[in-house]
């Protein structure tokens, strides 16, 4: 009997989500991380089309107003290109404060897709001292969430119905065996372990893409807790996603690889994976998501509970101590935007 996964991306990529009605987002202000290739682009031009004000992050500022002048050359667009790179905690801090004096009127933000990720098929070592797919996909991803959060909280006063914040993440954080993570945080701590060059898996596709994953999204149900307001009800509707396997560059790395795997990794995405457009219609839909679906993890067209079992809730206690603590000794006054957040 063949793979259910099989079925579901083969209708994924022959059958995609449908689209909300044209001027949907008339007035808002949508704000895509890593918009500039793949679902993040697709994304961007989905939402311009829909009538959006659309903000696009990269790295590189030139690249971006070359996106920018494609997306507008098709016809309906409002595009703001900003440096972002998500390598250095100091650009995620710089970002946002530049997020805040030029994106404050109107309720600020109304929707926020954290897009941008990384896979790495060899070990590389990013600026701030740790393996490259653990500080973009865990660390720098979970500061962005903090510092949105904050900033989106403090402007729901001034909504009449609450922002969106989606975290772009993937069902392979169901993957990893956890069995022997609670020895490796009491040893080195988790970022640390899955940090150092000698613990990197030889042989394996980018052994820590779900690992990352999977640390984000533990992460990522702490925002959820912060994100409630007193009344019991979420200030901002916080969502992960999984837009199922998509034809795009994140496994850009695998050119250095030897041949067979290359070709074992082109031809899988080239039978199963759909194209960006189609996998980008899931972040239009996981924004229209009503306050009930907070914190759930969507999939496709569907919504999903992942798994969460005692030993997994333990984990992510130590993950997201062990996170915290690293951004807190790196960022001035994140703490405290913690503690607000917690109040």
């Amino acid at each position: 009997m063949a793979n259910p996964g099989v079925y579901r991306r083969l209708r994924d990529k022959f059958f995609p989500e449908g689209l909300p009605p044209a001027g949907s987002f008339e007035g808002q202000t949508v704000l895509v991380t890593g918009g500039t290739t793949g679902l993040g682009l697709a994304a961007a031009q989905h939402f311009a089309a829909l009538g959006a004000h659309v903000i696009i992050t990269c790295r590189s500022k030139e690249r971006g107003e070359s996106v920018r002048h494609k997306i507008e050359q098709r016809g309906k667009g409002n595009i703001t290109i900003m440096e972002l790179d998500m390598g250095y905690y100091s650009s995620c801090v710089s970002f946002v404060d530049e997020l805040k004096k030029t994106q404050s009127a109107h309720g600020g933000l109304d929707c926020v897709i954290l897009n941008a990720g990384s896979a790495r098929y060899s070990f590389v070592e990013g600026p701030e001292g740790w393996e490259e797919t653990i500080q973009v996909n865990t660390l720098s991803t979970t500061l962005l969430g903090l510092l949105l959060l904050s900033w989106m909280k403090n402007k729901q006063k001034s909504r009449k119905s609450p922002a969106h914040l989606v975290f772009v993440t993937s069902r392979d954080h169901l993957d990893p065996d956890i069995s022997k993570w609670a020895e490796w945080a009491t040893r080195d701590g988790l970022l640390q372990h899955f940090s150092m060059k000698e613990n990197w898996p030889a042989g394996e596709m980018n052994p820590n893409y779900a690992n990352s994953k999977l640390l984000v999204m533990y992460a990522v149900n702490e925002l959820c807790r912060l994100a409630m307001g007193p009344d019991g009800k979420p200030c901002i509707i916080i969502n992960t996603l999984c837009p199922g396997l998509v034809q795009t560059n994140i496994t850009r790395d695998v050119s250095n690889q030897p041949l067979l795997t290359k070709i074992t990794v082109s031809l899988y995405f080239k039978i199963l994976a759909k194209s960006p457009n189609y996998g980008a219609r899931s972040y239009v839909n996981a924004v229209l998501k009503p306050q009930e679906e907070h914190g759930k993890f969507l999939i496709g067209a569907f919504t999903e509970e992942e798994y969460r079992n005692d030993t997994g809730m333990e984990m992510q206690t130590i993950a997201w101590n062990e996170i915290i603590r690293e951004l807190g000794s790196k960022v001035p006054d994140l703490n405290k935007v913690i503690d607000d957040l917690g109040q």
